[in-house]
């Protein structure tokens, strides 16, 4: 976990408001209870014991001339005879403050911890209070103790996207642990569940504003949602808004097919080819998949037109062997492929058989003749073709070339079975394109 900390800095600028409760003991009885001139009561009397305020206020006054150690024995002597909640708190604000000052991490914890258990901490320092000891047993990798205070510090209003970020990090890091500390198991898969819609809140507030952990956050998601097999498809989404470069396609569609490893060749081309539309082609293993999937010989101008793009991208290298190799068979088979076309297209039309249709429609799509591509697949549908979700992919990815988002998206609705995760990737490349959807909806 990448360490995001605040504090101590935070704390001190929260505690500036409250700094004179602690260095400037209360009046006593018999002026509490005047009226001021302006006919309003004075602050409530704190129920101090005669045998606290001596060695408290000699704490304060030492304080005041930055003689810590003998605050800190004063501090000692009161804390001794404090009985009352407001004794209790007020030691422990004076125990935070000298540990500020002293840069005294254990001091500070636990005037922190003294004043939450005095029960006298006001809201905005319960907040603050819980967010300071969660992030540090965070740190610490006591994710229990984490968990505890986060979710009191943001249930209790504390929602800024680091302490969210934190709390589904105690999540995670606790199912982690459990696991044995290398992955996620089924048994301990609840418990980091349960941290995603805090990470899901945490990245939505930061696409709304700075940005600054937004791709790093929705990376981490994806990862944990795809572990812990929950929707992966509003993270992806997510990871897509936060991240617009190629890479978050790549990783996309790279993880969808490693948690499909059964893909035929004619499923994993349809994934290539939303990777091809997306601009996520970044290595020459990348375009390679590719072509073994289409088949140099099968769809020859595909394959021709992939490796001059990978080329012109600086991926393919002229005298890598294997990328000569393929475009020299699928230059022998092209002729042929074109001229036959018309063909096939017209036989499609007619009496050909839907098997038949539907091999002309996917070679229509990877000749880029998108409108004749679409109008093939959704033929072979009418004749009941017996892949039909290989039709309908046919059929949405020609409609998504043409910009026909609207009519993809239906189409892509109906691709049940081994395709529906590519399919929904798909989906989610249109809310791209379109700006339609693409938000994912927010967590409870």
């Amino acid at each position: 976990m990448r360490r995001i900390s605040r504090f101590p800095m935070a704390l001190v600028l929260a505690l500036a408001a409250t700094t004179a409760v602690s260095l400037a003991l209360p009046v006593d009885a018999a002026y509490a209870q005047k009226k001021s001139k302006k006919g309003k009561d004075e602050a409530p009397q704190l129920e101090l014991s005669p045998a606290f305020r001596t060695p408290f206020s000699e704490s304060q006054t030492a304080f005041g001339a930055n003689d810590f150690a003998t605050a800190e024995a004063k501090l000692n002597e009161a804390a001794a005879v404090a009985a009352s909640p407001d004794e209790k708190y007020l030691t422990a604000k004076m125990t935070l403050q000298i540990g500020l000052k002293t840069e005294n991490e254990a001091m500070q914890t636990k005037g922190i911890e003294d004043a939450l258990a005095s029960g006298k901490a006001t809201a905005a320092e319960t907040q603050t209070f819980n967010s300071f000891i969660g992030e540090r047993a965070l740190v610490a990798k006591d994710f229990g103790r984490a968990r505890t205070h986060l979710t009191a510090a943001v249930e209790g209003g504390q929602n800024n996207p680091v302490n969210l970020f934190q709390l589904a990090e105690a999540h995670f890091g606790e199912a982690i642990e459990k696991s044995g500390g290398r992955s996620i198991d089924a048994a301990n898969s609840p418990l980091a569940a349960q941290g995603l819609p805090y990470l899901q809140r945490a990245v939505e507030a930061q696409l709304a504003g700075d940005k600054q952990y937004a791709p790093s956050w929705a990376k981490r998601g994806f990862q944990i949602a795809r572990a812990t097999k929950t929707d992966s498809a509003v993270w992806a989404q997510l990871l897509m808004r936060a991240d617009t470069g190629n890479g978050a396609w790549n990783e996309v569609v790279r993880a969808m097919q490693s948690d499909n490893r059964g893909f035929t060749t004619e499923q994993s081309l349809d994934a290539m080819r939303l990777l091809r539309m997306a601009g996520g082609l970044s290595s020459a293993n990348d375009y390679r998949e590719y072509i073994e999937s289409a088949g140099a010989a099968r769809r020859p101008t595909e394959v021709l037109a992939l490796i001059e793009e990978g080329k012109a991208a600086g991926v393919i290298s002229s005298s890598d062997a294997y990328f000569k190799e393929q475009a020299t068979l699928a230059g022998n088979s092209r002729a042929e492929y074109v001229a036959t076309l018309p063909d096939s297209v017209r036989d499609s039309r007619g009496k050909a058989t839907a098997t038949v249709t539907l091999a002309t429609a996917d070679a229509l799509l990877a000749n880029k003749q998108y409108a004749e591509a679409e109008e093939l697949a959704a033929l072979a549908l009418t004749k009941n073709v017996e892949d039909k979700e290989r039709a309908m992919m046919v059929q949405a990815i020609s409609q998504v070339a043409q910009g026909k988002y609207e009519p993809a998206r239906q189409t892509l609705g109906g691709v049940t079975g081994a395709r529906a995760p590519i399919a929904q990737l798909w989906t989610v490349y249109i809310d791209q394109k379109s700006g339609g959807g693409a938000a994912a909806a927010p967590a409870a």
